[in-house]
């Protein structure tokens, strides 16, 4: 039969080891999962990064790029095979390390004196207690830090779609330049025959046959430089992608020139900012960076006092077997975890400044997007009712004077090759545009188009 003095400290030893357990077993929510982070890719750039443990095909399930690859299918691909991104999915197993760490508790320790001549048997039983009022706190600072880096990791896959839907533009502008400059070839070298002919006939000097040889040579060397050009945006492109070493031959979809929308595309400032201020991960991480600190500041103050339960026992006591409760205090008389507290408060100050930063930079990059967005589009605008659209009747109207025998073809060529030059820059102002606006979406931290599937705030 177990005698008062020994019942009583195993109560409290049983009762403190139940209140550990279920600190123990307490389930941590937290975001900074894989699983969490696809969906959220998923809501608002409707690609996902590839499953942990599937195929690594340079290609997403469902993509095929034998028809032509187009902007979103890159998008898709980017997420799916990107290995940098692909290394920052890794990393988020440190910050779920880092939750699990904080979660843990620290084993007890057992203590024996064995019996050696008139020494008798002793035990003592040593089991922190201070855990049941420090793990609430360590934990929800380690979750924030874990939900932050859920939250940076999002960030991440946005400005990798933002790099790839750049590289994919200018892939497209090169193939555009390398296209028209072969149209702007022939009609130079057209012209150039006829300049021989004329030259040969007496009509003109050799003087002005030069001027038209230049031009043609011009026009050939131009040919040249882009496909320079195009084969630099594919390895950028194919970079972006992760296909730098192997990945399929694939060809862009040309797209048609985009509608110039008038006024701000997106929304005025006062509802982007409101917009970005709730989308945006990096935002989320760091107001989420704040509460961590505020968090930690929390623990780092509640270790001022170590509590530690002790169970003592021997084996030749007065009344034979003996056994005790007791409690190892550590006296804060001079460490009182001043650092520890100074550095969290720090921290907090740090995280707090970090927040403001990223609410300044999104009004910034608002800004600045809509401002790029504005100068496309007015160059655009101005360069297609000034530029553009008369070339295009001088050329008709050329043709029909041609047809008629009351001009030479010498001139309806010079209008052609007028009107070739500006297609291409309208091509430049348009991909302008179209860079402007990923900025743009990239700064709310959703799309402009208004039936996407946004993301809201818990």
């Amino acid at each position: 039969m177990l005698t008062g003095v020994t019942r009583c400290p195993l109560y409290l030893l049983a009762t403190v080891a139940i209140a550990l357990t279920f600190c123990a077993g307490c389930a941590v929510r937290t975001t900074a999962d894989p699983g969490a982070v696809a969906e959220r890719l998923k809501a608002m750039t409707g690609a996902s990064p590839r499953p942990p443990g599937a195929d690594a095909a340079p290609v997403p399930p469902g993509v095929n790029v034998a028809d032509g690859l187009t902007e979103d299918e890159s998008v898709e691909i980017a997420l799916w095979n990107n290995p940098v991104f692909q290394v920052s999915l890794a990393e988020l197993g440190f910050a779920r390390a880092d939750l699990l760490e904080a979660g843990l508790l620290r084993n007890p320790t057992l203590s024996l004196l064995f019996t050696l001549g008139p020494k008798q048997l002793e035990a003592v039983l040593r089991l922190p207690i201070e855990v049941l009022w420090e793990r609430p706190r360590r934990v929800a600072a380690a979750r924030l830090s874990a939900d932050a880096a859920a939250e940076r990791l999002v960030a991440s896959g946005l400005d990798l779609v933002v790099s790839v839907k750049s590289s994919y533009i200018d892939a497209q502008l090169a193939a555009d330049r390398q296209r028209l400059a072969a149209d702007a070839a022939a009609v130079l070298q057209r012209i150039r025959d006829l300049t021989e002919s004329r030259l040969r006939a007496g009509d003109i000097s050799e003087l002005e046959a030069r001027i038209g040889r230049a031009d043609a040579a011009r026009a050939e060397a131009e040919i040249v430089r882009t496909t320079q050009d195009i084969a630099l945006a594919d390895a950028r492109l194919r970079a972006v992608l992760g296909w730098a070493v192997e990945g399929p031959v694939a060809t862009l979809v040309t797209p048609a020139l985009a509608p110039i929308a008038s006024g701000a595309e997106c929304g005025p400032f006062g509802m982007l900012y409101k917009d970005a201020l709730m989308a945006r991960p990096d935002v989320r991480a760091a107001e989420l960076g704040v509460e961590a600190a505020a968090a930690r500041l929390g623990w780092e103050r509640s270790r001022t006092l170590a509590l530690t339960a002790v169970v003592d026992a021997n084996g030749s006591g007065s009344e034979g077997f003996e056994a005790g409760p007791g409690v190892d205090i550590g006296l804060p008389l001079f460490d009182r975890n001043q650092a520890g507290r100074a550095r969290a408060t720090a921290e907090l100050q740090r995280a707090t400044a970090s927040y403001a930063a990223a609410q300044q930079r999104v009004a910034a990059e608002i800004r600045e997007a809509a401002v790029l967005i504005e100068q496309a589009r007015s160059s655009q605008v101005a360069f297609r009712d000034t530029v553009a659209r008369p070339l295009e009747a001088n050329v008709a109207s050329a043709e029909r004077a041609f047809a008629e025998g009351e001009t030479s073809q010498l001139f309806v060529l010079e209008n052609a090759r007028r009107l070739n030059e500006a297609r291409l820059r309208e091509r430049e102002f348009d991909a302008d545009r179209r860079r402007a606006r990923v900025r743009m979406e990239r700064a709310i931290g959703r799309s402009c188009e208004p039936n996407r599937v946004e993301l809201t705030r818990d």
